[in-house]
């Protein structure tokens, strides 16, 4: 596996989220919009609706053997979810784990080689909620 180009953080995050992006599209979800460029800290990565709901996905991605993780604090998440409610909408996190399937090692498999096929750990979507309080 060496000689070979690497993902970069942004490829990674890239990755997990078209991995979400096809399995919101599989489940009936139309999507309104994209971006894997979205500010981490206070913008979703995909917009869509269904069945009159419209929702906010969030999506962390890593590479064996880490899951992707809501790592941006506290009043971050308060701000994505307060940014959803007053667009109308509900919020998804979505934890995305990917493993060089080439590998045999674990380092092998955490390895994130451009061009080569990943198994993928993704357990659908978990809803981000306030507090009642904080609503």
């Amino acid at each position: 596996m060496d000689e070979r180009e690497l993902m970069t953080k942004d490829d990674i995050h890239a990755f997990g989220v078209e991995i979400v992006y096809k399995q919101l599209e599989k489940d009936g979800w139309t999507i309104r919009s994209a971006d894997v460029e979205a500010d981490l800290a206070t913008e979703p990565q995909i917009v869509a609706e269904k069945d009159g709901e419209l929702a906010y996905f969030v999506i962390r991605t890593d590479i064996h053997p880490g899951r992707g993780r809501f790592e941006e604090g506290q009043e971050s998440f308060n701000e994505l979810v307060k940014h959803a409610k007053a667009h109308g909408a509900s919020c998804y996190f979505a934890s995305v784990g990917i493993a060089n399937s080439e590998g045999e090692t674990d380092e092998e498999m955490s390895t994130p080689v451009k061009g080569v096929a990943y198994h993928v750990q993704f357990d659908g979507l978990i809803r981000m909620e306030l507090p009642e309080a904080q609503n």
